[in-house]
């Protein structure tokens, strides 16, 4: 039987929820059936998802409010939404009290690291010197900047190789890490752009779209096809 992974997608002010068809193709190409979990504010509801699901995807959006690890909105850049916050984070509280594996990307790499009391760089353009543009004038679908992969880490396991192409589509990064993640790739300037857990948890988080680049890529399919079969495993 294939794998439900739960996909905690976009949600606005309204509480409407969405996903993008990209993170859809990719879940089913690589053996998963997705579902859309919907904004609730109903524990039991949330409790009923984390039953169904085998594994969780937290996906790219807005930025995470500063107050959730103790800071005041740097500048005008930040683009919050109290609704999405609020049913993410409860989403993950409750995933984290299992060991269901979690595959997060983009904002759910920051939403993760945040969640296990780590800290995010607010706006990477104005708090770093960077000689890599984070935020590619490339199209949605093309390549942008490379990462080192290190060498000990899961990462390099999977795909072999010190330096990976990836896209780029953020303003905001991890700072300090949360407990019990580690490093698995970085930008040239120091930026963390994957992480995963030290535990017995399968959770990897990439700060990049590999589902934009999944049907070019055999490393992109490479990082979905290893969720899906540890989903299918443990389902």
């Amino acid at each position: 039987m294939r794998p439900i992974i739960g996909i905690i997608g976009k949600t606005d002010e309204n509480k409407k929820s969405e996903v993008g068809i990209d993170y859809v193709n990719a879940i089913e190409k690589s053996g998963g059936i997705p579902l859309l979990l919907p904004y609730s504010e109903n524990a039991d509801t949330i409790a009923s998802y984390v039953g169904i699901c085998d594994g969780f995807m937290f996906v790219g959006g807005v930025d995470i409010s500063p107050k959730y690890f103790g800071e005041e909105v740097l500048n005008d850049t930040v683009c919050i939404c109290k609704e999405r916050d609020d049913f993410d984070f409860l989403v993950l509280s409750q995933v984290l009290k299992t060991n269901k594996p979690i595959l997060a990307i983009c904002r759910g790499i920051q939403l993760v690291n945040v969640a296990l009391g780590g800290t995010l760089i607010q706006d990477v353009p104005t708090q770093i010197n960077s000689i890599v543009s984070h935020k590619q004038n490339e199209g949605r679908y093309e390549f942008s900047h490379s990462v080192k992969v290190i060498k000990d880490a899961p990462l390099f396991e999977l795909v072999q190789n010190a330096r990976l192409k990836v896209n780029s589509f953020h303003h905001q990064a991890i700072k300090t890490l949360g407990k019990g993640v580690r490093v698995m790739a970085q930008s040239d300037d120091g930026v963390i752009e994957a992480i995963y857990s030290s535990g017995e948890r399968f959770l990897r988080a990439y700060q990049w779209h590999p589902e934009l680049l999944f049907n070019q890529d055999e490393n992109s399919r490479k990082l979905f096809g290893e969720f899906v079969g540890v989903c299918l495993k443990n389902s």
